[in-house]
Parts: C-alpha cells; structure tokens; sequence
C-alpha cells in the first residue's frame, strides 16, 4: 500500500474542505499529510536503494534480517507475520528466494508434516551485502534529526502504538 498524494494542499484549501465538509481537525489533516507524504518518500526511497544495492524486495530483505536472526530457521507462517503478509504471499516469495538459492525450505526435525525455511550461504552473503549500504543510507536520513529530535520521533510513534493506531 502506498500514500499516492504528491500534490499537497495548502492549509487554506485544507481550511476551506475543512469548513465546508465538517473537519474539526485542519491542522492534524495538515500534519498527516506532510507525515504520510513524508514516510511514503522515505520508503519509495529505502526500495529504490535497496534494489540498487541488493536486487531485493523489502519483504526479501526482511525475510533475510528475520532468517539470520532465528538460525534454526522459521515456518512460513512465522515469516508472514513478521513481515506483515499473507502466509500465501510468503510462500511465494520464499519459492522465489528458494529459486535464487537464498533460503531453503527443508522438513521440520519437530514435525514432519511441517517445513522450516533457513537461511543458505548465498542469502547470508547477500543480506552482508546490502546491510552496509542500508546502515549507511539510514545514517545519511537520520542525520537531519538532532538526539533530542530522534528522542520524540520515537516517543510520537511510540505513543500511537500505544493506542493501537500504528501495528506493533
């Protein structure tokens, strides 16, 4: 899903949709605005480096981070919901990252009515390709924002996690 609005309006035509179709909250409307227009750049941005650096998917990226982070490998199940898809998504990809011999999908030793997919040697190459590059890419966005700055961005998106708005 993507934020698809580039044309922002300004806060005088916010003002005036506001007025005519009842928003009692112009100044959040702005707010959202700029902060999904914000982190819909940052992501189109994060994707394009990504596939530049590494030829990888986000969910091929996170897949990999999530792989390399649980050794004796994970189901299918567990993967999709860690990357937030349908497990008939996952499948998919990791049949595709099967195919480029990142991943392998071999039988649970708990349950051999189950598979676990692990991490292969060519997947763990590639993610300490693109985890440099991706380190440096977000310190070079990071740097605008001061300790204190990044102290409430976390607090902010903190807070509406709380209150269930963002998922956790």
């Amino acid at each position: 899903m993507m934020f698809e609005l580039k044309d922002l309006p300004s806060y005088d035509t916010l003002e005036a949709f506001g007025g005519r179709y009842g928003n009692p909250d112009v100044q959040g409307l702005q707010t959202w605005l700029l902060w999904a227009s914000a982190t819909q750049e940052m992501i189109s941005a994060f994707e394009a480096n990504l596939a530049r650096v590494s030829g990888l998917s986000q969910t091929q990226f996170f897949v990999l981070l999530l792989l390399k982070r649980n050794p004796d490998g994970l189901s299918v199940g567990a993967l999709a919901d860690g990357v937030s898809v349908t497990s008939q998504t996952m499948t998919r990809v990791i049949d595709r990252m099967v195919g480029a011999q990142l991943c392998s999908r071999d039988i649970d030793p708990a349950d051999a009515r189950a598979r676990l997919v692990t991490l292969t040697s060519d997947g763990d190459a590639l993610l300490g390709k693109a985890l440099p590059n991706h380190y440096a890419w977000v310190a070079g966005l990071m740097r605008h924002f001061d300790a204190q700055e990044r102290q409430m961005l976390n607090q902010l998106m903190l807070k509406l996690n709380q209150a269930g708005v963002l998922p956790g």
